[in-house]
């Protein structure tokens, strides 16, 4: 593996979560899973041909050229679907972070933005120190043979590209928002609902947000302020709607949360011009983005690009193999 550029010293390195080193948080679609699951979330995106270096042979979309048995090519499909059966997890988490990865490819050229290579080449070298414990001696050349079956290079290039696609989806993110304005809030989150009625009781009766992130289940969240999209999921945004600086909302719960969430009113974030590259990386390393910014974006975009995020079909479709290779 190169070694990392030492002509060019870097601003200062991203904040955790802005640009994540991949073994310990490729993003949060698939920052729940153990190493070793997510090694195999990766693995799977590469077998479809959406992250390997090496992809179907032309005329011969949705094959697997890699799997072949009497001169004939594993389905794609195929593949797809008992891999839904056998990790449903993984890849759910998967197909969210494909679809996510494209939907902000498309605002990221909508808004002009590029990735800078040089915020790139500091995530590559921040993971490749993060794997250099389970490499060890080996020697990353050896080691990527050993568990990918593909060399140092295609793996390298593959832990890039991640990176690459990662930093896009953030740069976007906050452009997007900055253009579009905004709220700036308190987030208290706690798992029970009664807690979270009392919560909200002291603030409506002036209690400062901060004095009470320790009952929180996130106190730091609790303890600092948080900017949100002005697209916001229901019921946050009609809480929101009428609120003025110092209003209190909630308790309320999102779909497919556990938890309760109140809020606290700061201030409306007006609509401004869209920064440059490097503000938004200041920004991002200052303040790394939200479980709740990161949801409203996803589903707005869903919206806006009418996506779907759903996964393959259980059952797999037949044939497993396909017509045969050409040469």
């Amino acid at each position: 593996m190169a070694g990392p550029d030492r002509t060019r010293q870097p601003r200062r390195p991203p904040a955790s979560g802005s640009v994540p080193d991949l073994p310990q948080d490729p993003g949060p679609a698939l920052g729940h899973l153990p190493l070793m699951r997510r090694t195999a979330a990766l693995l799977l995106a590469a077998a479809s041909g959406c992250a390997a270096p090496a992809g179907p042979r032309p005329g011969a979309p949705g094959v697997l050229p890699g799997i072949v048995v009497a001169g004939r090519v594993l389905d794609a499909r195929a593949w797809a679907a008992e891999s839904v059966f056998l990790f449903p997890e993984e890849s759910r988490a998967l197909t969210r972070s494909l679809l996510r990865a494209e939907l902000a490819r498309r605002e990221a050229r909508r808004l002009g933005i590029v990735a800078p290579a040089a915020a790139v080449a500091e995530a590559l070298a921040a993971a490749r120190r993060g794997l250099a414990a389970e490499v060890g001696e080996e020697g990353f050349d050896a080691w990527a043979r050993r568990r990918y079956g593909r060399s140092g290079a295609e793996v390298e290039a593959v832990i890039r590209r991640h990176l690459e696609a990662n930093l896009l989806y953030q740069l976007a993110l906050r452009a997007e928002s900055a253009v579009s304005g905004g709220h700036r809030v308190h987030l208290l989150v706690v798992a029970d609902r009664d807690q979270a009625e009392r919560l909200a009781e002291r603030l409506r009766q002036g209690a400062d947000p901060k004095a009470l992130a320790a009952e929180t289940a996130d106190p730091e969240l609790a303890r600092s302020e948080s900017d949100l999209p002005v697209w916001l999921p229901e019921p946050l945004a009609s809480a929101l709607a009428d609120l003025g600086p110092g209003g209190v909302a909630g308790p309320l719960r999102l779909p497919g949360d556990r938890s309760w969430t109140v809020v606290r009113y700061l201030a409306r974030r007006p609509p401004a011009a869209q920064p440059p590259v490097e503000v938004l990386l200041d920004g991002l390393a200052a303040r790394p983005i939200g479980a709740l910014e990161a949801r409203a974006w996803y589903e707005e975009m869903l919206r806006r690009y009418t996506a779907r995020d759903t996964l393959p079909a259980i059952q797999a479709p037949e044939p497993a193999f396909v017509r045969p290779e050409r040469p």
